[in-house]
């Protein structure tokens, strides 16, 4: 591990301030090799090392012992404030039983609907814990969780990746959703029409492909959409039909 020191102008090893701290601490050589397990000479050599590389000397030597210099005790003072800050770091870092401090979260349009309640619900659980969305495509958010850039993504389907784990947080069941001018007689009533979706990229739409070339019919156009508001308007004039989540509308 390596440390900026003196304002990034030198790169110091942490070791040979965990060195100089003891010697500092212990007002010798052979007493600071005992407390880190070092031979004397090894700590020595680290000693000059570290005065070589400042270009200054750390410590006076003398027939008692050696005792530090003014730039030794500047030196000194950085040392405990930087293995504080090191010790601070670690303790933030390490596993807790409660969770703490922010996540990233991903999810595509669709799927966002049911986030408030998720999301409402774990901020109870976990008041500690900083929650931010990132709402994008499915392939986005796939690219996101791989690169880690969010920590995990809900979407409207299963995604196939060997490097992606995944849990069923709801069953989802579909509805159609036409305009009242439209007469519905099966699938066969929106062969050809124009598929209204939140997000182009929606699995909804690779499931109703799948369904309609089973009975041998096709989409028409399909037209994506920003808000939820903005597609049922064009359903309700008679634009064409979308396919969603029956929840959206139990809400």
């Amino acid at each position: 591990m390596m440390a900026a020191f003196g304002g990034g102008v030198r790169i110091m090893d942490i070791g040979l301030l965990r060195v100089f701290q003891a010697v500092a601490e212990e007002g010798s050589i052979s007493k600071a090799a005992q407390s880190l397990s070092y031979v004397q000479s090894n700590v020595t050599a680290r000693i000059q090392q570290l005065e070589q590389e400042l270009k200054t000397p750390l410590f006076y030597r003398h027939s008692r012992g050696i005792t530090l210099t003014s730039a030794g005790q500047t030196l000194l003072e950085y040392t405990v404030r930087i293995f504080k800050l090191l010790d601070e770091a670690q303790q933030a870092v390490l596993d807790s039983p409660v969770p703490k401090g922010s996540i990233m979260v991903g999810s595509d349009t669709t799927a966002a609907v049911r986030l408030p309640v998720i999301l409402s619900a774990y901020r109870s659980c976990y008041p500690d814990v900083e929650v931010q969305l990132q709402i994008c495509r499915p392939s986005e958010l796939i690219d996101a969780v791989l690169q880690h850039t969010v920590q995990g993504a809900f979407l409207d389907g299963p995604v196939e990746h060997p490097e992606i784990v995944q849990e069923l947080v709801i069953n989802e069941q579909l509805g159609l959703i036409i305009p009242d001018s439209m007469d519905y007689e099966g699938l066969q009533s929106i062969h050809g029409q124009t598929l209204l979706m939140l997000n182009a990229e929606c699995l909804y739409r690779m499931r109703l492909d799948a369904w309609l070339r089973e009975e041998g019919l096709r989409l028409g156009k399909v037209m994506e959409f920003g808000t939820m508001e903005g597609l049922m308007a064009c359903v309700r004039a008679g634009i064409g039909f979308a396919v969603l989540p029956i929840s959206y509308f139990r809400r």
